[in-house]
């Protein structure tokens, strides 16, 4: 008799345990899909919308994927191509400036979201010789977080300002500057924006 109640036993368990496996599984199979994708990474289309089409680019020559030493600044995304150094007398587009620009107000000024209460007192002063000097200038950028700074910037620490000043040549700007002891490393984008920061002075 123990023998049958316990064979009686060992199947209802085994029956519970299939119930609980099925139940799990039904559950499994009840879970929510993911949602769908906003785009398609495999570049199909919808009937009716035309054909993507992807430029096949040139390769990139071994010489310029090379990576930069990390002791030297590079310049950051947003100040757009370098303006290549000039010889004396040598003819070239200038970097672009609007020569009726006028300043928002007289001195210091900075860009929206932009603050120079992190610049270290060498270049507040640089910026004060400047303001004197032209009577206003514009700081567009100051510290930039890692992910929006190359390697090697400046920007990271708040020891470089990118600026402008309103109506004024760049090219003339960077002139004057670069002849003050303090400035480090200089440079002048073909946005118009002008790079000073403290590292080793050199026109990188």
């Amino acid at each position: 008799m123990s023998a049958l109640r316990g064979t009686v036993l060992a199947g209802a368990c085994a029956a519970l345990a299939m119930l609980g496996a099925a139940a799990r599984a039904q559950q499994m199979m009840l879970a929510p899909l993911p949602p769908e994708r906003p785009f398609d990474l495999d570049l199909q289309t919808k009937p009716g919308v035309p054909a993507i089409v992807v430029v096949p680019q040139p390769p990139v020559e071994a010489s310029l994927t090379t990576t930069p030493s990390p002791t030297l600044a590079q310049p950051d995304d947003d100040e757009g191509p370098e303006w290549p150094q000039r010889t004396p007398g040598q003819a070239g587009e200038e970097p672009a400036f609007d020569p009726d620009e006028k300043p928002d107000k007289p001195g210091i000024s900075t860009d929206p979201g932009t603050s120079i209460a992190c610049l270290p007192p060498v270049l507040k002063d640089i910026l004060g010789r400047i303001s004197d000097k032209y009577g206003a200038v514009k700081v567009t950028s100051t510290w930039r977080p890692p992910w929006r700074a190359r390697r090697g910037s400046y920007h990271k620490r708040c020891e470089a300002m990118d600026f402008r000043v309103p109506g004024i040549r760049p090219r003339t700007v960077l002139e004057w500057a670069r002849a003050l002891p303090e400035v480090g490393g200089h440079k002048v984008y073909w946005n118009g924006l002008i790079h000073i920061d403290t590292g080793p002075r050199r026109p990188w």
